[in-house]
């Protein structure tokens, strides 16, 4: 068998890793950041609640519960279906194709949305919309996963989040520059937009190559090999990473001589690699990333003024990117799940304290909470979001890399519609009227998140992933993965 190549100490130049090839699935993120902030501060445009909304008997406008609680979260559940569809396709007609196809569906989505006249209509095209983004996403995470070598992999899943990020704070500050024209055009025009975001992420990934691990599944060797020169260049250990991809490959089909499936992905030691990649791709929301992405219109009921929660809001983005950032150079030796473990607590604190303002009076109050939520909405999406997600891309198996990674968008997704729809009935006023004690609900279930931080997400960092098999394989408890870095110790 071929050594494995000594990836973890290569220095890549700062060009190398900004290359276009792989960077491509950062345009996902950018997709799906566009729409999440569409999802809920599109929504709170005071033009769009004057030509959507009801009147009340007292004659003030509305958005029927029953609706908003559809418009956010039927998204989601397209994008979960979609994401499930996508591990499928990805392996018969290839990563890149699924981009572009994903990108197509977005577009005719906003098209949908644009042109909608009734709230029916609007929401049939957020639907469809989210199929799309369901497919560019779940290849975004697997494309990213295969482009680059074993110890860039959590870089690249970081980035794809700080990405996400990055488009949610411009779409917050076109949203706000739309916020004080009453006109029809104000939200059509952030409809319009997704027209150019859905644009960029097709022409993305029709340029973009295919993956080496996609070309040698399927016996296109040569391909693969023009792919891997063309994504390292002359790389002079080049001839090792596609000599140890093959043969990590093939030592996964002989283990399993059928075509991967989805019902591999929960047999055997498979089973809790799966279920680790869906706690950490839904970690986010369990602790709270629905209450967290609905604070625009949940302040907006306690009494906060629109602009100012928007300008608070898309303050919170920004330090998010700089969290991400800082986190990246300081905590290099800080190992991921570590910081996964801090991330948790930290959320756990957050969403306590907030719960806790609701017994205080005053306007101060309201501040503090609006101020808190968008911290932690940077504290979580930098420490759990970003550093749960880069585990999850290293735990599969190459051979199920396409499949595992659906299932886990599945997940986040999936869970995002179950929280974003049932939020709603949480805080409002005309049902259980929590108000900011909702965030106690998210701070018992970071109780539960600590401990699978605790005792299911491992330390992967300079295992390669046929090490990673060896060890699930061999059921090795997830506390001494570390004591077989390499080499430092020979599996029985």
């Amino acid at each position: 068998m071929p050594a494995k190549p000594d990836t973890d100490h290569i220095e890549l130049s700062e060009p190398e890793f900004l290359q276009l090839d792989r960077t491509v699935s950062f345009t996902s993120g950018i997709l799906f950041g566009y729409d999440t902030i569409v999802n809920g501060a599109g929504i709170s445009m005071p033009a769009f609640i004057i030509y959507f909304g009801k009147v009340d008997s007292s004659g003030s406008l509305y958005l029927p519960s029953l609706w908003t609680s559809l418009w956010t979260s039927m998204s989601a559940l397209a994008q979960a279906l979609a994401a499930t569809g996508t591990g499928i396709l990805a392996d018969r007609i290839g990563r890149k194709w699924c981009g572009v196809i994903g990108g197509v569906v977005s577009m005719a989505g906003a098209a949908v949305q644009y042109t909608a006249e009734t709230r029916s209509s609007l929401l049939g095209g957020k639907i469809v919309c989210g199929l799309g983004i369901g497919m560019t996403m779940a290849v975004g995470t697997t494309y990213a996963s295969e482009v680059v070598p074993a110890r860039l992999i959590p870089a690249v899943q970081k980035g794809l989040v700080m990405f996400i990020l990055f488009m949610q704070g411009v779409a917050m500050g076109v949203i706000r520059s739309f916020v004080p024209n009453m006109a029809e055009s104000a939200f059509r025009n952030v409809f319009a937009i997704q027209f150019g975001v859905a644009g960029l992420t097709i022409i993305a990934y029709a340029l973009a190559p295919e993956t080496p691990s996609f070309l040698i599944m399927h016996n296109r060797h040569e391909a693969a090999k023009k792919t891997m020169h063309l994504l390292y260049g002359d790389d002079c250990e080049l001839e090792d990473r596609y000599a140890y991809l093959v043969q990590t490959i093939t030592e996964e089909n002989t283990r399993n001589a059928e075509q991967a499936s989805y019902i591999e992905c929960f047999q055997g030691c498979n089973l809790k690699r799966t279920l680790t990649m869906w706690f950490l791709f839904s970690a986010a929301n369990v602790g709270g990333a629905a209450f967290l992405s609905q604070s625009i219109y949940f302040l907006i009921t306690v009494g906060l003024p629109t602009v100012h929660i928007f300008d608070i809001s898309i303050g919170g983005f920004a330090l998010a990117i700089i969290i991400i950032m800082v986190a990246g150079i300081v905590m290099k030796r800080i190992a991921p799940n570590v910081v996964f473990f801090g991330g948790c607590c930290i959320n756990f604190a957050f969403l306590l304290t907030i719960g806790c303002l609701y017994y205080a009076s005053g306007m101060g109050r309201i501040w503090a909470i609006a101020v808190l939520m968008n911290v932690l909405i940077s504290f979580q999406a930098s420490l759990v979001q970003a550093s749960g997600w880069s585990i999850a891309a290293e735990l599969s198996t190459l051979r199920l890399r396409a499949k595992s990674m659906s299932l886990g968008m599945m997940a986040q997704t999936l869970s995002t519609w179950v929280f974003t729809f049932t939020v709603p009935y949480m805080y409002n006023v005309d049902s259980g009227n929590l108000g900011a004690r909702t965030a106690f609900v998210f701070a018992g279930l970071s109780v539960l998140l600590i401990l699978g931080a605790v005792t299911i997400v491992p330390d992967t960092r300079g295992l390669s992933p046929g090490d990673i098999d060896d060890l699930y394989e061999a059921r090795v408890p997830i506390r001494e993965f570390p004591k077989h870095r390499h080499g430092q110790s020979e599996l029985a």
